[in-house]
């Protein structure tokens, strides 16, 4: 399985993850992903720590509040078995960094801690809204069955084809955005 996680640059302690998916609340220790901020710049890239293997995207955000006009932000794709390749799902990161984009002063949600900023929660629920449908698209146990029957034809797929199954996902994302999650769901705040 593959679950999601999104860490941020935080002006006072430095790297701090910001939300990840449920499953890795209680079974995982991933302090040290966030701390891949400080070893690379910027794009994707692969890190492998003991039986954790993680596709990284290191991207910014513009933000009045940041030092350097920007928030650093990083998408990690968590996994624990050898049987996906991580280097498959750089487009569907690509994809939630441009929504993620799109939500106007997004950058309040990375200071949701302060009281001094107005909406900054609400930011913070709408950021917790969209990660949490990135989450729910991504390939989960039932997936990794089928994804075994369907590698005789996905390797035969024209990139038309490999265009519409990404495009079929994007649109399953965005379908699902507007629904809202409860607050008390989320749990980091």
């Amino acid at each position: 399985m593959i679950y999601p996680l999104l860490s941020y640059f935080n002006n006072r302690s430095g790297p701090r993850i910001l939300l990840k998916a449920p499953e890795l609340r209680t079974s995982v220790h991933l302090d040290h992903i966030p701390l891949l901020m400080d070893l690379y710049r910027e794009g994707f890239f692969i890190h492998e720590y003991g039986t954790i293997r993680s596709i990284n995207l290191i991207f910014e955000m513009p933000s009045p509040m940041a030092r350097g006009k920007a928030e650093i932000l990083l998408l990690s794709l968590i996994c624990f078995d050898k049987q996906y390749n991580l280097s498959a799902f750089g487009e569907i990161m690509e994809f939630f960094v441009n929504e993620l984009q799109n939500i106007p002063d997004v950058y309040k949600a990375f200071h949701c801690e302060s009281h001094k900023i107005l909406g900054a929660k609400e930011k913070f629920y709408e950021v917790a809204n969209l990660f949490h449908l990135f989450d729910q698209s991504l390939p989960k146990k039932e997936a990794i069955i089928r994804q075994n029957t369907n590698k005789i034809y996905t390797y035969g797929l024209s990139d038309t084809g490999k265009i519409n199954i990404i495009k079929c996902l994007q649109k399953n994302l965005l379908q699902g955005r507007y629904n809202t999650i409860k607050p008390s769901i989320l749990g980091n705040i």
